[in-house]
């Protein structure tokens, strides 16, 4: 059986997850430990593409974005994919390009972590808000 609460656990729990091995993967390029940063990218691109596959199956599905909100989540999701097919599959890696790749996807992860709390939000407001927040008046509560 469908429960909100405990998808919406399971997905922020997905989403810390993905914060915390981006912020020990910055980390590791800070101190220009290669051997960590090389596991850590592993990691952390396992957990992007969890991370997208929870939003899908656990969010997307229950709170069916807008065509202008989907073509933004459908843009970060290119982006997010476009990093890990870069830097997913294992070797040694340029730390310098992969900081300057990893704070562009932090954006992106930013932007798109916006897009789904304001999905979220935005559908479960009463029926009386969702039309008020339609129209374009939405204000953040």
């Amino acid at each position: 059986m469908f429960n909100a609460n405990q998808d919406n656990a399971k997905f922020n729990a997905q989403r810390q997850q993905l914060l915390a091995y981006m912020l020990k993967l910055k980390s590791a390029i800070d101190h220009d430990t290669p051997d960590l940063a090389e596991a850590l990218t592993q990691r952390f691109c396992d957990s992007v593409v969890d991370y997208l596959s929870a939003g899908h199956f656990q969010i997307f599905q229950r709170y069916v974005p807008a065509s202008h909100e989907y073509g933004a989540i459908e843009h970060t999701t290119r982006e997010l994919m476009r990093f890990n097919d870069r830097f997913g599959n294992g070797g040694p890696l340029n730390l310098i390009e992969l900081g300057s790749a990893l704070e562009h996807v932090a954006y992106v992860i930013d932007t798109r972590m916006e897009l789904e709390d304001d999905l979220i939000r935005a559908r479960s407001l009463p029926r009386a808000a969702r039309k008020h927040v339609a129209q374009g008046a939405y204000a953040y509560v």
